[in-house]
């Protein structure tokens, strides 16, 4: 399945465009969890961070067939 990580902060959303394939749910949470750590680590640009995990089962793109998680910086 292909996760989308899109940021959230204080100047709006940043979409991915690209996104990863991942074999479960469970390891997609993890790595939106490890992006929203390394945002922390940027200084006030992203500290108030919100990386949405966003995943497509079909051939869509990011945004169609979602569901949506949340991890926080």
């Amino acid at each position: 399945m292909r996760y989308y990580f899109h940021i959230v902060d204080k100047y709006g959303l940043t979409p991915d465009e690209t996104g990863c394939e991942y074999a479960d749910q469970d390891t997609a949470v993890l790595h939106a969890q490890r992006i929203a750590a390394e945002l922390a680590k940027a200084g006030e640009f992203c500290r108030s961070g919100v990386v949405l995990l966003a995943a497509v089962s079909g051939p869509s793109g990011p945004g169609e067939g979602v569901i949506e998680l949340t991890a926080k910086a």
